[in-house]
Parts: C-alpha cells; structure tokens; sequence
C-alpha cells in the first residue's frame, strides 16, 4: 500500500516526535537542526536503529532527538572521510592513465591529441551493442557539428576551452591537462577503451595484472557509484547498490574482495574495495 505524507512544518514535526515519546535536550536546537538538515534523513534514516523494538506504531523508550542527530553527524563525518578516499583513487587513476597514454600514443607535438583518435583505443567486441555504442558516441571523439551554417555542437577540446581557463591556453592541449575535467563516470569508460599496450601499465600503477582487469574495471565502477551517493548528500551507512548485470553482478570483485552474498553491495562492502 502506497503511503502519502502531508507537509509539516518543523514544529509539527517535532511534535509528532514528541507523541511517539522521544526526548529532547534542547527543543529549540533541533528545531533549528530540522531548519538546517532534511527530517527525512535524520530520522528516518536511523529509526529503524532507535525504534521501540516488536510495537505496531511508531515508538522511542528513552530515545533523544540527539541520538538521531549524534547519528547522522557520524554519517557525515565517514561520508567525508569516504570521499577524500575516492578523491585520492581517482587523482592517482587520472594520473596514470594520461601518462601511460600519453607515453605511447602522444609522445611528439604532432600526436599530442591522439586522445581524440578512436585508432589509439581498443574497440569494443562488436557483439555488445551497448558499450559500441558509447564507444562510437564517446566525449573525447566528438567533433564540432554544424547545421544551417552555423555551430550546432562544439567538439569536445572547443567546448572545454570554453568552460575552463586552463584549457584554452593551449592551442592543442595535453591528454593530461584535459583529463583533470573528466568526471569519474568518463574515466570509467576511459580504462575500459585503453588498448592492450596502455592498459597493463595502468593496471601495474594499481598493483594489478592483466589477468585482474575486470575485478579492476568493476572496483572503478563501485567507486563511481560510492561517490555519487556522498555527492548527492545520501546517507553513506545506508548505501544500497545492485549488483548490475551488465558487469556480470560483479562476481571477478566479489571473488577478489569476499564482499557480502546476494543481490546487493552495501557500506562495508564498499570498505573493502579501498583496501
């Protein structure tokens, strides 16, 4: 049965608090708290941790307001702590892949935009159709289109110098220049497009061999994935990610990590794969 809620107004939601017994230190602080922070994800983001246990309604036994808020400041001290991680991943993987590509593909003035060359990349197995598609349709191959005579798309390099003052000093600037804009998402696909030359070189950066790729392709993934929720201000202890398909559930990581059985990932599978 599908469950609609009327508006409240911050003192309404802390009366309804109060009618379900729970305590307050301070009354006037949580309401400046609920001012400053979602209701939704402070309370109901704990209570099924605070909740009297084996009660048909909702009830608290000696619950305060700053249990839940004790709670949710812990969330988000590890959601910081969890970003500054996929931060340092993701600087180093950048780093990694521009310089092992640019060793063997941009290494002269005249191959400096070999990044932009779907030839300087492995394609896809053409029986799936989905990741040609991405690959055909990738960022760094975008060229400036035109209709009625006028720009209808810039290329990706045009549209770059447009938006950021480091790139337009450069006339024909470096894959690593241009790789500090690429969002984790496009670095994902990134790897996945290295050619058999580049790619043990940046999986040897890691610690890892050939043979370990795909565990290495599905840890970039949880990483994106991990990062999005901490963005999107989501609660990092309730992480919940299914096992997507398309990345055979990933079953090479789960081997690799021995993260939890079934469908789902959760935080502390996630704890795993920075280790």
């Amino acid at each position: 049965m599908q469950n609609t809620k009327e508006f409240k107004t911050y003192k309404q939601q802390i009366e309804i608090l109060r009618a379900r017994n729970l305590k307050f230190k301070n009354k006037r602080k949580a309401y400046e708290i609920l001012e400053h922070y979602n209701y939704f994800d402070i309370i109901n983001g704990f209570e099924s941790i605070l909740l009297k246990p084996n009660t048909k309604k909702k009830e608290y036994d000696n619950v305060y307001f700053e249990d839940f808020y004790d709670l949710f400041k812990f969330d988000l001290e590890l959601k910081k702590h969890t970003l500054f991680t996929v931060f340092k991943i993701e600087a180093k993987l950048k780093t990694s892949i521009a310089y092992n590509f640019a060793k063997t593909h941009c290494n002269k003035k005249s191959t400096t935009m070999n990044y932009t060359n779907k030839n300087c990349y492995k394609k896809p197995n053409v029986s799936d159709s989905h990741l040609t598609n991405i690959f055909n349709k990738f960022i760094f191959f975008r060229k400036t289109t035109y209709k009625n005579d006028k720009v209808d798309k810039l290329s990706f390099i045009n549209d770059l110098k447009k938006k950021k003052n480091y790139v337009k000093h450069y006339d024909h600037p470096p894959f690593w220049v241009i790789i500090k804009a690429i969002p984790l998402g496009t670095l994902y696909y990134t790897f996945l497009f290295l050619d058999q030359i580049v790619k043990p070189d940046v999986l040897k950066d890691f610690n890892f061999s050939l043979e370990e790729e795909k565990v290495f392709e599905q840890s970039i993934y949880l990483l994106k994935e991990i990062r999005n929720q901490c963005a999107h201000l989501e609660l990092i202890t309730r992480f919940k990610f299914k096992k997507p398909l398309k990345l055979n559930s990933f079953k090479d990581l789960s081997i690799y990590s021995d993260f939890s059985k079934g469908q789902f990932l959760n935080f502390m599978d996630v704890t795993k794969n920075f280790k």
